[in-house]
């Protein structure tokens, strides 16, 4: 896939590390969005006492919050863009970070009890491939929470505004998550889906899924 002469990498690098503290701090939409994004999935969140990951965690703003609530010490987070990475490591100094790809988890089979993966997915080239790979490294019985925006028609004037506002975030999107996309991914990997839910408007998907 072409991604207007860039790779994900880049185009990803290109977002600064610290882009969602300084939102959190300064920008009210990004403000509301996250703390809407927070509560919903944090409802989501059981704890565990095994390791978890976070799948495309970036700067680790939202990893802190997933420490806080499912209890376990023993954090993993992978993401693509490496001074995001650099960051979440100087965030959560006893957490496991590294740069990789979420279409090739660098962890052996049945590794983690917990997988969370938000607002992820858009911005993968193969998302299937994705999900199979968090199957793949989830324990028997471990549970998975994947959050994608669902491209209604107010998702995607709430996202060309945004873009004219950050044209950083232009080309980042290169998957459309409307109607059941996402849940036919899931099942596919394997994945027994255990809830569905739909906020901020029907403008985020929240799927929460278990490996049987």
């Amino acid at each position: 896939m072409v991604h207007d002469h860039k790779s994900l990498v880049e185009i990803h690098e290109d977002v600064p590390a610290d882009h969602y503290d300084t939102g959190l701090r300064r920008n009210l939409f990004q403000k509301y969005w996250h703390y809407k994004r927070f509560k919903e999935v944090l409802s989501l969140v059981k704890p565990v006492k095994g390791p978890v990951l976070d799948v495309g965690c970036h700067g680790g703003t939202f990893t802190n919050q997933v420490l806080t609530k499912i209890g376990s010490q023993n954090i993993y987070g992978i993401d693509i863009s490496p001074s995001a990475i650099e960051l979440a490591k100087k965030k959560i100094p006893n957490g496991n970070f590294q740069v990789a790809s979420a279409e090739e988890l660098p962890f052996k089979n049945n590794f983690f009890e917990a997988v969370v993966c938000l607002e992820v997915l858009e911005h993968v080239d193969h998302p299937g491939q994705a999900i199979k790979e968090i199957s793949r490294v989830l324990k028997k019985g471990g549970y998975t929470i994947l959050l994608v925006p669902t491209d209604n028609n107010l998702f995607k004037w709430v996202w060309f505004l945004w873009t004219m506002y950050y044209p950083v975030w232009r080309h980042a999107h290169v998957q459309s998550f409307s109607e059941d996309y996402l849940e036919k991914l899931v099942k596919d990997a394997g994945l027994k889906i255990e809830r569905v839910r739909l906020f901020n408007l029907g403008m985020l998907k929240i799927v929460v899924a278990r490996k049987p």
